[in-house]
């Protein structure tokens, strides 16, 4: 027993509707996995920032005149700047203080991955 003709026109729209919606899922799936990737990409270089500038503030941090590390400098594909200046808030009989800024950057696009700030004592 044969199928009617117009049944068999109905089952191939069937299969092409099935397939356009399989197409659909798949193209989000891929865009989806491809999201993930890329955060996960742009989390490991937020991390492997901060771990530079907290690296540069602690030696850039050290109580002394000058700074035993240099004010701009790159490691890979990140470079950092140093930026100090004297504490406003400082008590006039007490330590001097100066703020110590870190910027770290991606060295090719030049977007800002990380910053910190800290304290110094002056001598």
């Amino acid at each position: 027993m044969q199928p009617d003709p117009r049944e068999r026109g109905f089952l191939m729209v069937e299969a092409l509707v099935a397939l356009a919606i399989a197409a659909l899922m798949a193209a989000l799936v891929f865009d989806t996995v491809w999201q993930m990737g890329r955060t996960a990409t742009v989390a490991a270089e937020q991390r492997q920032a901060l771990l530079l500038a907290r690296s540069v503030l602690a030696a850039a941090s050290v109580p002394g005149s000058g700074s035993p590390i240099s004010p701009h400098g790159s490691d890979g594909h990140l470079s950092w700047s140093i930026a100090s200046e004297p504490y406003a808030d400082g008590a006039t009989d007490g330590l001097a203080l100066q703020t110590v800024h870190v910027q770290v950057r991606d060295a090719v696009t030049g977007r800002t991955l990380a910053r910190l700030t800290s304290l110094k004592a002056q001598q």
